[in-house]
């Protein structure tokens, strides 16, 4: 995970200056599939490095006005969830899989 000391205080300032949107995204990931849930926390729990490190989500983004395209990235192993959160104006968010989009 790091090759020097410096990267380490650099991902550990990271999860401590992040700790409440990861608390945030695992409160709403545990409501909407509380068994994946469950099972990401006894994973990471069996493996954690970092003491700082907030929870069993590999990444979070926080995307701003962005419009992409339908995509899947390679090498998902798990569930990848969007939380949509804010005033929105506009806009769509498609679902092809579960052909629906969220408006």
């Amino acid at each position: 995970m790091t090759k020097s000391s410096s990267a380490l205080a650099a991902i550990t300032s990271y999860f401590h200056l992040t700790r409440d949107v990861a608390a945030a995204v695992a409160v709403m990931f545990e409501v909407g599939f509380p068994d994946i849930y469950q099972k990401y926390c006894e994973a990471f729990d069996a493996g954690v490095w970092i003491m700082e490190d907030p929870g069993p989500f590999l990444a979070c983004a926080l995307i701003y006005k962005l419009q992409g395209k339908v995509h899947k990235d390679r090498k998902d192993l798990g569930p990848a969830v969007c939380f949509p959160v804010g005033y929105f104006d506009g806009g769509e968010m498609l679902f092809p899989q579960l052909r629906t989009k969220l408006l």
